[in-house]
């Protein structure tokens, strides 16, 4: 019974990060919930390491590699689980409205 449950709570949660509720979670995303979620998980943090100290250049340097919405919030879903961050698989979609509300402009 627990393996049923865990099963199916794991297949919901893997749907969530592919993007199968993407777009409509993204239509509800919130960049200002974005913003402190993106802070409070110190994710400039990483950025300045890659960097070399210019965390913000990650996303405005020519040669950037994300080139569409969709790429984006596959990158943040990337970085939450690379760096284990304790976020939620919605909170990846608010930081991704507050990134490209503040360097992407993506539509």
């Amino acid at each position: 019974m627990r393996r049923a449950l865990y099963a199916v709570l794991g297949g919901f949660i893997a749907l969530s990060w592919s993007g199968a509720f993407g777009a409509d979670a993204a239509a509800k995303a919130d960049p200002a919930l974005g913003q402190r979620l993106f802070e409070q998980a110190k994710c400039n943090g990483c950025h300045e390491k890659i960097m070399k100290g210019d965390a913000n250049r990650i996303f405005t340097r020519a040669d950037r590699r994300i080139t569409s919405a969709p790429a984006l919030q596959k990158m943040v879903r990337f970085c939450i689980e690379q760096t284990g961050a304790s976020l939620f698989p919605e909170d990846a979609e608010h930081i991704a409205a507050y990134l490209n509300a503040q360097f992407y402009h993506f539509k």
